[in-house]
């Protein structure tokens, strides 16, 4: 008898939990809505991105096709090959990325000092590129073949430096 009265009462507290545990179900109309909203909202945010990187394609490819990318790939050029940190810092568009740190104004890209910029390996990757080949991408203009490299795009129809890696 005591077995079943144990029995009895581990069944209760078993339903009681799974009742305690039951959500109420949405309707279909509910489901619905909420998918809507999320594909818009993510649809809205993918389509701006898309169209803003569209327009700074454009705008350096339109720089390309005059001459500028590569006037400006010579002045990074130049102020990596004096190691000129105020000329670099006047050729940077902020906030940038040095090194995977966001770096948001001139001030704090000065502070970061010439030893985290002027690396032999990255001025030595960078006085290699051939400025005349550069080529426009989604990203920027990439110069460098990999890790370490400057990108630099147009921002607000102004060429800016925009990573430094």
């Amino acid at each position: 008898m005591k077995k079943w009265k144990l029995l009895l009462a581990a069944g209760i507290m078993a339903y009681a939990c799974a009742a305690c545990g039951a959500q109420e179900e949405q309707t279909d109309e509910q489901q619905e809505n909420y998918a809507a909203v999320d594909v818009q909202a993510v649809g809205e945010a993918t389509e701006s991105e898309a169209e803003e990187k569209n327009d700074n394609l454009e705008d350096l490819q339109e720089k390309g096709d005059s001459g500028e990318t590569a006037a400006f790939a010579q002045k990074i050029q130049e102020a990596m090959a004096s190691k000129n940190m105020e000329a670099l810092a006047e050729l940077c568009s902020y906030p940038l990325a040095v090194n995977d740190e966001v770096i948001d104004s001139r001030e704090a890209f000065i502070e970061l000092g010439s030893d985290v910029i002027f690396t032999e390996e990255r001025c030595a990757v960078i006085e290699a590129v051939d400025v005349s080949a550069l080529e426009e991408t989604m990203a920027g203009v990439i110069m460098g073949d990999a890790t370490p490299n400057i990108i630099f795009q147009a921002v607000d129809g102004k060429l800016g430096i925009t990573g430094i890696n």
